[in-house]
């Protein structure tokens, strides 16, 4: 009778003797695979077998973060000490951070490839000592396929503690951003900067025909150097500009972008001039002096200040741009002899409080003059952080050619089962005659299930309408600023 180490040792004998599948994929297979991975995993590949060694030479793209190539077993299993810049390993951890620079320079010159994408993760460490403008200037001048980069710093570097590095990041001095060559971002198609200090255009220059999209996140960026980058850059179609700081006026008039997303930041003037623009989001921002938009051909208008981030500014005593104060200023202003910027919109979602009566009534003025949307989204608050101007409303409207016509798709986030929110959903319901789907995000209150089972009940115009009650048994607030 065998033993059971016998029997085991039979079950792994005859896996042995099964074909290896995986290895038996091409190599381009196995390298595509591969490029998924962060490069220290892509490297540790090549011991699973002599079929593996080296494939990650091949790989399309890299994915390099200098964190994880710093002693990080070190790191999982004793994380305290390795943030301590007093302890033993947080000193020896810094050491490795200044010889991390020359590993990435190592590795780039070992990949024999061509490369599709590259993303660094890094230290302010590698912009002190131009680690990254290196790193940046090798790629440009061996792999000139590359298309696509990324580029972030951590905000504190390894082995040492936050407050001395915040402290230090926000000194004048150490704004500094890298030296770029010029023309070195030349040929990409898409780039972005996370945690930076861009301090000139000429890494730009030659990017005239090619890039196609911009990210700048926490990026600090003046006037000068923010107009360069976007004068430059004729043929962008995708700018996203998030949480970002140093200049005061904003004017994107890119005449191919068709994606433009501005996020927390506040300026003095903010002018959107793009006649091929399609979708506009805009997200926490401080109320600006000034604010224009001329975009004939926008689809998508997306206007958020409920979320976390939103009421983490009203707390510092931001005075945020709300979308009831925005639709106001548009409608009170704009000239009715010029063409109608909202006329072509598909689909509209905005943060707006339904049971506020002066919110309510600049949504219906704004329905008036969206009369081709067909989608429409509203998030309620989740908290009450304003004054509330309550009133009838909805029970004593009309339909507009909108909800009559037009609105097919509906979803209202954060409903309470409050009066003015059953009679606004009761008005679409009643009104709409093209409506097919009505999504109501709620939590399971007792008012909400009675509210519910009135609304299911209710005649509707639309032969084809479904509602659906969505309950959400997490955290409800965390929801609404999950979007």
């Amino acid at each position: 009778m065998m033993t059971i180490s016998k029997i085991e040792a039979a079950k792994l004998e005859e896996k042995m003797k099964m074909p290896d599948r995986l290895s038996n994929l091409p190599d381009e297979l196995l390298s595509f695979i591969i490029s998924k991975l962060p490069i220290d995993e892509a490297i540790r590949t090549t011991v699973l077998s002599h079929r593996w060694s080296g494939l990650w030479r091949y790989t399309r793209h890299l994915e390099i973060d200098v964190n994880r190539m710093i002693m990080p077993l070190s790191q999982k299993n004793k994380p305290l000490d390795a943030r301590d810049p007093g302890s033993a390993l947080g000193q020896e951890m810094k050491t490795k951070l200044t010889i991390s620079g020359l590993m990435v320079l190592v590795l780039l010159a070992h990949h024999s490839a061509d490369l599709d994408s590259c993303s660094f993760t890094h230290f302010p460490y590698s912009i002190a000592y131009e680690e990254v403008a290196s790193w940046v200037k090798y790629l440009k001048k061996n792999k000139k396929g590359l298309k696509k980069m990324s580029l972030e710093c951590e905000f504190f570097d390894i082995g040492r503690n936050r407050e001395s590095a915040v402290d230090e990041l926000i000194a004048k001095e150490n704004l500094n951003g890298p030296h770029f060559a010029v023309g070195v971002f030349s040929g990409l198609n898409s780039l972005q900067f996370v945690n930076y200090s861009l301090g000139s255009s000429s890494p730009f220059k030659g990017c005239t025909k090619d890039l196609k999209t911009l990210v700048l996140k926490f990026v600090w960026v003046v006037d000068e150097t923010l107009n360069g980058i976007l004068n430059i850059c004729e043929s962008l179609e995708s700018f996203s500009l998030l949480k970002s700081l140093g200049f005061k006026k904003i004017q994107i008039k890119n005449p191919n972008l068709k994606f433009l997303q501005l996020q927390s930041f506040q300026a003095l003037d903010i002018v959107i001039s793009c006649e091929k623009l399609e979708v506009l989001c805009l997200d926490s921002l401080t109320y600006p002096h000034s604010f224009k938009i001329d975009s004939p051909r926008l689809q998508v208008f997306q206007s958020y200040n409920y979320s976390i981030l939103g009421d983490m500014l009203v707390e510092e005593g931001k005075n945020l741009l709300f979308t009831d104060d925005l639709l106001h200023s548009y409608i009170k202003y704009r000239d009715p002899l010029k063409s109608n910027i909202f006329l072509t919109l598909r689909k509209l979602s905005l943060d707006m409080n339904l049971n506020d009566l002066f919110e309510s009534r600049l949504l219906l003025s704004f329905l008036k003059l969206c009369t081709r949307v067909e989608t429409l989204e509203i998030t309620q608050p989740a908290l009450q952080c304003r004054r509330l101007i309550r009133g009838h409303f909805w029970g004593y409207r009309d339909g507009c050619e909108c909800v009559r016509h037009k609105l097919k798709w509906v979803e209202l986030r954060g409903f309470k089962g409050q009066r003015e929110e059953v009679k606004f959903l009761k008005h679409l319901i009643t009104y709409g005659k093209n409506l097919v789907n009505i999504r109501i995000i709620c939590s399971n209150t007792p008012t909400v299930s009675a509210e519910m089972e009135k609304l299911l009940y209710l005649s509707s115009a639309s032969s084809e309408l479904s509602i659906a009650f969505i309950f959400k048994s997490h955290n409800f607030v965390q929801e609404l600023h999950n979007r």
